[in-house]
């Protein structure tokens, strides 16, 4: 199947609040509903290479698609490519393809769509952000950059919501970028099942630190409503190229939260690519690629914190700061109100710029989820201390097991991920955007080695160095320690949790015994009086039985009496099983709080 998306560049935006009509909305990749995939594509082993050849784009020559091209000629070596080929194909997973080929529009949809912002910096100005919004306006863009070799190298941004084919082929094209940087943004990840055709290997410490790209992971909180509104949001995640899904964290609260409420969590990626621009007099160029938002929910609380120093009561003009609005445009907002503790006009700009607003808002998120997680636990404690207050609103102590169950698979992966922030990302980004003026000293493909982009045998690089972003470096750390605090109280309650469960089960045990124990007493006192009543039976008179019931009032209740007081003394003397035994805590029951502090 031969095709070309590089033509059409319409697309109609869906309005915010709504999610756009769609052909796979209940088909989403990975939930039970969608089936299995290795019957789609195949797996790592066998792949279905008819599959491949229905979405497969012919370019003999490279010439509409040269970038694509160059990934395809990597893909024998990096095998770990091919992924990438197939998804620019598709224009999303491949695992959508059984829905897109019946729906041309929606392949050219995807292919083409493009929502990436353009900053370019000068000295002593405002930075000047421009829109970009389809291909054409895109590859214009590219086309019209420009440098007079009498000024200073240029300093430009792109920041870049989604991927897309067209995105894809444009900027990597431009600036040659290294495949594997778009590869690892376009799905995430925890884990890998052995059948994976999409597995990633890990890659080695030692080949990181010679990049030219870093990612960054975190997690993103959403608070819905309703629970229809979060299954909207779902839906609408499925319109996105990426592969992202926003899960029910499964930590409602009955006691306090609002009734549907869902409070959705999302791995998210960031991808920052920073490089030198061969057409423009080396000038300094930086890629970040963002994952998008649902226009359903709202942010948590008040959504991260504003990091922005507050104006004095004499500030005329105040930064012009809107509430979030998307991860994309919070941001960009913060991108071009850089820098941020500076007010002195002239100031100068250097490429941290091209990192700082990424890395800020990324850890202002990641203080949030910590927040909200620490506000979790808390309410499973509270329950275990008060359970006269809880539990009487329904709430079993087997839920609180399974709200816990939540955070011990999720804070591992955030310990994970804030590591290797501190580890690789920032230590990239210091080297990445150095003042120093030597030349880039990492190649911007695999295959792409040249004079200048080469490391000197004389030259030592120190990658552990963190100039520039010292002053974040204890925001992550403080996160870190937050995530290590959190996963020691998630280990704690779960075994106070547990053993709770256990006392909880060897009371119903009790109690169960106790009132097994008034069954056999019940049968005991009928024995005597079955057995003078079968004696009394055997007579066949029936008019000789006259006197046989007052005979038998007359015999068998003393005859049960007896047996009753025979029992009561093998027994110790105790009834204890007519008596209700309490399992209650000492003074739950008599002391009741009207309020929860």
């Amino acid at each position: 199947m031969s095709s070309n998306y590089a033509k059409s560049d319409t697309a109609a935006p869906a309005k915010k609040g709504t999610v756009p009509a769609l052909w796979s909305t209940k088909y989403i990749p990975h939930s039970a509903e969608f089936g299995d995939p290795y019957e789609l594509i195949g797996d790592a082993y066998e792949p279905k290479s008819t599959v491949a050849d229905e979405w497969e784009i012919h370019d003999p020559r490279s010439e509409r698609l040269p970038y694509l091209a160059h990934i395809k000629s990597l893909s024998t070596s990096w095998k770990t490519l091919r992924h990438l080929a197939d998804w620019m194909q598709v224009g999303t997973t491949p695992l959508r393809w059984n829905e897109i080929k019946e729906t041309p529009g929606e392949r050219e949809r995807r292919a083409n769509k493009t929502n990436i912002t353009f900053v370019e910096y000068r000295p002593a100005s405002k930075p000047k952000a421009i829109p970009i919004k389809t291909p054409s306006a895109l590859r214009e863009t590219l086309e019209s950059l420009s440098h007079e070799s009498s000024k200073e190298p240029p300093l430009r941004l792109f920041v870049v919501e989604d991927l897309s084919q067209q995105v894809i082929e444009l900027l990597g094209k431009r600036f040659d970028v290294d495949p594997l940087f778009f590869r690892e943004q376009i799905a995430d990840y925890v884990w890998y099942n052995t059948r994976d055709p999409w597995a990633a290997p890990p890659a080695l410490v030692s080949s990181m630190k010679h990049r030219q790209w870093f990612r960054m992971r975190n997690m993103r909180l959403r608070y819905h409503r309703t629970v229809e509104e979060f299954q909207e949001s779902t839906q609408e995640a499925n319109t996105w190229n990426v592969l992202r899904r926003p899960d029910n964290d499964d930590n409602h609260w009955h006691y306090l939260d609002e009734e549907g409420a869902v409070v959705s969590i999302m791995r998210t990626r960031t991808s920052m690519w920073i490089g030198k621009d061969k057409e423009c007099g080396y000038g300094t160029v930086g890629i970040v690629l963002l994952d998008p938002t649902v226009s359903q929910g709202r942010p948590l609380w008040y959504d991260r914190s504003n990091w922005l120093p507050t104006p004095k009561m004499e500030t005329e003009v105040y930064p012009s700061i809107r509430s979030s609005v998307s991860w994309f445009e919070d941001i960009v907002q913060m991108t071009t109100a850089f820098p941020w503790f500076e007010r002195s006009e002239g100031h100068e700009i250097n490429a941290q710029v091209l990192a700082k607003p990424t890395i800020y808002t990324i850890c202002a998120e990641w203080l949030v989820v910590c927040d909200y997680v620490k506000a979790r636990l808390s309410q499973i404690e509270w329950e275990l201390e008060k359970p006269h207050l809880f539990r009487s609103k329904g709430d079993a102590i087997d839920d609180s097991l399974n709200r816990l169950h939540t955070w011990r698979r999720h804070i591992p992966v955030f310990r994970e991920m804030v590591a290797e922030t501190l580890e690789h990302a920032l230590p990239a980004a210091a080297r990445l955007t150095t003042t120093s003026p030597r030349p880039a000293t990492a190649p911007s493909s695999p295959i792409s080695y040249t004079a200048r982009s080469v490391i000197p045998d004389n030259i030592v690089i120190n990658f552990d160095n963190i100039d520039g972003f010292e002053d974040i470096v204890p925001d992550f750390r403080r996160v870190l320690a937050a995530v290590n605090e959190l996963q020691e109280r998630v280990d704690r309650l779960t075994s106070i949790v547990t053993s709770e469960i256990s006392i909880e089960d060897s009371r119903r045990g009790l109690k169960e015994s106790h009132n097994m124990a008034r069954i056999t007493w019940l049968a005991t006192v009928f024995i005597p009086l079955t057995f003078v009543a079968g004696l009394y039976s055997m007579n066949e008179s029936v008019s000789a039985l006259k006197a046989t019931y007052g005979w038998y009032f007359l015999t068998a209740i003393p005859f049960t009496l007896f047996v009753m007081a025979i029992g009561w003394v093998v027994g110790g003397g105790s009834l204890k099983p007519w008596k209700e035994t309490s399992t209650k805590q000492r003074g739950v029951a008599v002391v009741k709080d009207k309020k929860v502090n």
